[in-house]
């Protein structure tokens, strides 16, 4: 959250759980994804860890019967981010580091948003396992979709960092599947899944007036959400090559 003061931005408080939140809402709302079910948000009482998460699906709806698609989005706020949102940079050196720490350089705090894309069969009614032959035109034509045509990730996923070391922005995986076994020992597919992240920069709170304000996470969780609804949309199209014959 922040004000404008002439041609600056100051930050009037800086971004907590729910100021993140309510940006998230606000971004979801404008990419017209469809929320499947309720948002879950949990705290633990042991670590005050807050975790969030939601599942949207393909923009027009379900249409790759018997599947259905979704795609779950889900962050974890650890009390790190919580204990440094309650107070300024130079404040949180200090309690860190004793007196004269406060001038020290520090790197913004970031968010590790994960999504998850999902194919899954009707409950307790697993589909037959495609062929090697369809199995591999349909992980070529997915992941070939996913990280060429409609990119699940930011363009740059690697970075380098204030000290020269090399940071990992974000990150995709390979395909999983679950089988379930029939009473007559034949395995069947239950659900295709593909998991990937990347990580939301937030701003900082100084106490100094002449540092320039951090940007908000706004257009990184724009640009997450932009990339989420066109993949979903590739990951149901290509799901024709695992349909049954």
């Amino acid at each position: 959250m922040y004000v404008e003061s002439g041609a600056r931005r100051v930050y009037a408080v800086l971004m907590d759980f729910d100021d993140f939140r309510n940006t998230w809402r606000h971004a979801l709302a404008a990419s017209r994804l469809s929320v499947l079910g309720f948002e879950v948000e949990t705290l633990d009482l042991r670590s005050a860890e807050r975790r969030f998460k939601i599942h949207v699906e393909p923009l027009g709806g379900q249409q790759t019967e018997p599947f259905c698609v979704s795609a779950a989005l889900s962050w974890r706020w650890c009390p790190l981010l919580t204990a440094r949102g309650r107070t300024c940079e130079e404040d949180m050196l200090t309690e860190l580091l004793g007196r004269g720490g406060e001038d020290l350089e520090t790197e913004r705090p970031w968010l590790r948003v994960d999504v998850t894309l999902s194919a899954r069969a009707p409950f307790g009614k697993a589909l037959p396992m495609p062929g090697k032959e369809a199995w591999s035109r349909w992980a070529r034509e997915a992941l070939g979709r996913l990280e060429r045509v409609e990119r699940l990730l930011p363009d740059e996923v690697m970075d380098l960092d204030g000290d020269g070391r090399l940071a990992l922005l974000a990150w995709q995986g390979d395909p999983t599947v679950r089988l379930v076994c029939s009473p007559a020992g034949e395995l069947r597919l239950s659900d295709v899944e593909l998991s990937a992240w990347q990580a939301i920069d937030l701003p900082r709170r100084w106490d100094d007036p002449e540092r320039e304000a951090d940007e908000p996470p706004d257009d990184q969780i724009a640009g997450l959400l932009a990339r989420v609804r066109a993949s979903l949309f590739a990951w149901m199209e290509v799901l024709d090559h695992l349909r049954p014959a």
